[in-house]
């Protein structure tokens, strides 16, 4: 049982309950024959709404001459008032799509007069019909533009609403989390506003969420907080809805002695209320718990009485499923003739409302009873109409049911091959069925955990909120009483009037100050998180280069030793070697050995250069120099090995590049370093890149190749000392690329993909 704020319904029963009396009816009656022009039909238009509950006919006939006469004086609120009455006795008489034609025309007349609040009126009519007959998202779409409109003129109590029914929609879609976030900001909303009904009607609402999720035992929370808010207010109609709930929950988890109890409890408020509907509507929950009992005798009594009461006020749904509760009832005695009298007004009630999932249930029940009585040629008719009406609303609960009782009735006709396709079908559909419902179990326990947190944090917020509120409503408290004390008494009314307003004004200043403090510090708590997620990485920046500063001191400390120890005997060797070549004849084997000696010494020497231009402080000397000159100067000295190659050649250097303090020798040999590095890795050939830009304060040079890359594993390790994948190579020369830019107070980073190629970006800050 729903409550929809700003709905339909609950205009249908105010108005029901305002103008039942004859007295007011002769009021309106007289004041259509008392007025003239335009205030003749606000008066008829005012008439016709008072029978919308009682004659909804008698609506339609006076709806029809008032929107005749808005016509004749060229009246539009007038007219789009009158043809929404008609909408509305539509509705009442359960013919929808008439209701949705003059709706829709109602509101394109308001549309074009501008009347924000009429609008906002239609929309929710039209919304809650789409509602009604499962057109949810056309519901949605309605329910939305009212919120918008709702905030346009800033009407939060109206804002609440449209919350509160797009969240009852987002329930029939069973998103679960969603109805869940719109219920809880209207209840927000309310609670601001002091509007315990809209309250505690949203509670309930959350509280039906968790029934559907199975969370038993927060949605009696959540039941419960409405009945206390329902008690404080003696609303006696929201106390008759929220035990009617509590009833529910208790019926579902199958205490039901409990659940008798809260119903009857409702009951009872319906009946001092007069509620007809109401006590209809209790008396069949009442007969169904009985039923879940099998105490049919008793479910009976209840059904019987609340089919009477719906019969007397001429209420079709009601007469359809009391009428289809009673059939099964008598159907569960074996008293079958009973059982099909009222399946079968039960049907002919749905057909006429357009109920599809009521027809198909009820031509269900009323086969299944034609299978227990043998006739099973007409039980097979109704079984087959169930369930092409089943299988077009797509309700796999009933086709299961349908196919089951399908393949029985085959079996027991021994047409086995009939009956197997048939249980074919029930198996497949059944798995179907079987597999959705365990998602769907698990979607709600993650649904209701998540909320459950959300909810957590929330109330952790509105606490800390509401006891700010509560010190400065003291403290305006204390400020109110000292000026009552100062304020003579001829001047009481005045004051009063003062006081009211000064502390409306004065909470509504500090619930927006403390609006203001919240957003600040959560912004400044982001803020903080930033700086301190980037303080992190720039330490472990800074300890990575620490690190490897340390690691590469000690490999260069170690590397001068070796060098300086092995460099005087190499010399010796290398000397010796020329020596012998150069003044004795040797025979031919001998002197290619000699050769051999001279060729690896040579070599040899320039690898222990390379070290201890590795180990040894750099003289680095700085002079107005140009980043350009240096890449070409470059690109000529390895431009031979890259024609050999078939490697192209491209250098892009912008013509703003400025001249800067740099060390010409030590940059182009880091730049030949990494120009020698791309060319060995295109042996293929390919494309070798030079761009160079001048970003605000610092250079950025970008050496790119279309070679083989680097792998994962090694692109960490590509500045260590001695690492090289070359089995020539030394491993040195991007150690020392890397130690140069360091001199220049530059970074140099590598990105590589395999087989792709690789690209460096040097970064060099202008010096001046």
């Amino acid at each position: 049982m729903k409550n929809k704020i700003y709905s339909l319904l609950i205009v249908i029963f105010v108005f029901s309950s305002l103008f039942s009396q004859t007295t007011e009816l002769d009021s309106l009656k007289l004041n259509v024959d008392k007025a003239a022009g335009t205030d003749k039909v606000d008066a008829m238009n005012s008439l016709s709404k008072a029978f919308w509950s009682i004659d909804p006919e008698q609506t339609i006939i006076i709806g029809k001459e008032t929107q005749k006469l808005a016509v004749e004086l060229n009246y539009k609120p007038g007219n789009a008032k009158a043809i929404s009455n008609i909408g509305v006795a539509y509705y009442y008489m359960n013919d929808f799509n008439k209701a949705l034609e003059f709706l829709k025309s109602s509101l394109i007349i308001r549309r074009e007069i501008g009347d924000k609040k009429e609008i906002i009126i239609s929309l929710n009519n039209l919304g809650i019909i789409y509602e009604d007959i499962n057109e949810n998202e056309l519901a949605l779409k309605y329910y939305l533009e009212s919120m918008e409109i709702e905030s346009e003129i800033g009407n939060k109590e109206g804002i609440a609403g449209s919350l509160n029914n797009i969240g009852m929609v987002y329930e029939n879609l069973s998103d679960y989390t969603k109805a869940l976030e719109y219920f809880r900001r209207s209840e927000q909303i309310y609670m601001e506003l002091g509007n315990k009904y809209g309250q505690a009607n949203t509670l309930d609402n959350i509280g039906l969420i968790f029934r559907n999720l199975t969370n038993y035992d927060k949605a009696i929370e959540y039941h419960l907080q409405a009945l206390k808010i329902h008690e404080e207010t003696e609303d006696k109609d929201g106390l008759a809805n929220t035990l009617g709930n509590i009833g529910i929950i208790y019926d579902d988890i199958g205490e039901h002695d409990k659940a008798l109890d809260y119903y009857h409890r409702s009951l009872k408020l319906e009946e001092e209320l007069g509620n007809e509907v109401g006590i209809a509507g209790k008396l069949n929950y009442i007969g169904i718990i009985y039923d879940d009992m099998k105490q049919y005798n008793m479910a009976l009594q209840y059904y019987i009485d609340s089919h009477n009461i719906y019969k007397d006020i001429s209420h079709k749904i009601g007469i359809a499923d009391v009428s289809n509760n009673i059939g099964v009832a008598y159907k569960n005695q074996k008293k079958y003739d009973q059982a099909l009298d009222y399946l079968q007004e039960s049907l002919l009630s749905y057909r006429i409302i357009g109920r599809k999932k009521g027809i198909a249930a009820t031509l269900d029940n009323i086969a299944t009873v034609y299978k227990e009585i043998e006739k099973y040629n007409k039980a097979l008719d109704y079984f087959n109409q169930a369930l092409l009406i089943a299988k077009d609303i797509n309700v796999k609960d009933l086709q299961i049911e349908i196919l089951e009782n399908i393949s029985d009735i085959y079996s027991i006709k021994k047409n086995y091959k009939r009956s197997l396709d048939y249980y074919k079908l029930y198996s497949s559909v059944k798995d179907s069925i079987f597999t959705q419902k365990r998602k769907d179990i698990i979607s709600g326990m993650e649904t209701t955990y998540e909320v459950e947190l959300r909810l957590e944090e929330q109330d952790k917020e509105i606490s800390l909120l509401q006891k700010d509120n509560e010190i400065y409503k003291l403290r305006s408290e204390k400020q109110n009483l000292a000026v009552w004390l100062l304020v003579l008494v001829l001047l009481i009314l005045m004051v009063l009037g003062f006081v009211s307003y000064y502390r409306y004004r004065s909470n509504k200043r500090a619930n927006i100050k403390l609006e203001k403090e919240v957003e600040e510090r959560t912004h400044e708590l982001k803020k903080a998180n930033i700086n301190l997620t980037k303080e992190i990485q720039e330490r472990k920046q800074l300890q990575n280069q620490l690190i490897r500063s340390e690691r590469l001191a000690g490999v260069g400390e170690l590397a001068a030793g070796i060098a300086h120890e092995i460099r005087n005997p190499l010399g010796n060797i290398s000397s010796s070697a020329q020596m012998c070549l150069s003044k004795y004849k040797h025979p031919a084997e001998v002197q290619q050995f000699l050769e051999i000696i001279q060729e690896d010494s040579d070599k040899a020497n320039s690898i222990i250069k390379g070290l201890l231009d590795f180990a040894n402080p750099r003289d680095v000397k700085f002079e107005r120099g140009s980043i350009c000159s240096v890449i070409k100067s470059v690109i000529k000295r390895i431009n031979a090995r890259c024609q050999e190659k078939n490697i192209s050649v491209n250098i892009d250097c912008g013509k703003d590049i400025q001249p800067s303090l740099m060390d010409v020798k030590w940059l182009e040999q880091a730049f030949l370093n990494l120009a020698v590095n791309a060319v060995n890795a295109m042996p293929d050939g390919g494309e070798l890149i030079f761009n160079v830009k001048q970003l605000k304060n610092k250079i950025n040079v970008i050496c790119a190749d279309t070679g083989i890359g680097i792998s994962p594993k090694n692109l960490s390790k590509i500045f260590d000392p001695f690492f090289t994948t070359r089995e020539d190579g030394v491993g040195l020369g991007l150690s020392l690329s890397h130690q140069i830019i360091e001199d220049h107070k530059g970074s140099i980073q590598i990105e590589s993909k395999e087989k792709v190629g690789t690209q460096v970006v040097v970064e060099i800050p202008m010096l001046t």
